[in-house]
């Protein structure tokens, strides 16, 4: 139960932290060219929508471990362990982008963005590992 509740805080925590710094950026837009702080929230969606994948991806292999559908059960567990694994992958992909590369090029590696946008992956990778570790998926 301990689990499922860090699992759902974390959920809550990430879902509502990715509209923080867009709109900050949009204060200090002058720091910046114009269009970076969209770039940086559209990182945050992305890895906003890799825990979403991860979340509905428990759901689907718990729903299957139910037992409740035979030949749909199977499909179910092994769908959401693609979700789960995907939304790992998701993550490295958006942290190895080419936009993320451009940014940093640009000297925005130190900035407040960037170091939140880090921070941010690295919450989504924790949830998505324990996830992941939950369900034994490799």
């Amino acid at each position: 139960m301990k689990k499922m509740i860090y699992i759902l805080s974390s959920l809550a925590f990430l879902g509502f932290g990715t509209a923080t710094i867009p709109l900050h950026a949009q204060q200090h837009r002058h720091h910046h060219e114009q269009g970076t702080s969209m770039k940086f929230h559209h990182m945050h969606e992305m890895i906003n929508h890799a825990v979403e994948m991860a979340a509905e991806g428990s759901n689907l292999i718990m729903l299957g471990e139910m037992g409740m559908s035979p030949g749909i059960d199977e499909m179910s567990i092994e769908h959401g362990r693609h979700h789960i694994r995907e939304a790992q992958n998701l993550i490295n992909r958006v942290l190895a982008s080419k936009t993320m590369k451009e940014l940093h090029q640009k000297g925005l590696g130190e900035s407040s963005e960037m170091t939140y946008t880090h921070r941010l992956a690295d919450k989504a990778k924790d949830y998505i590992n324990l996830v992941a570790e939950m369900h034994s998926v490799k």
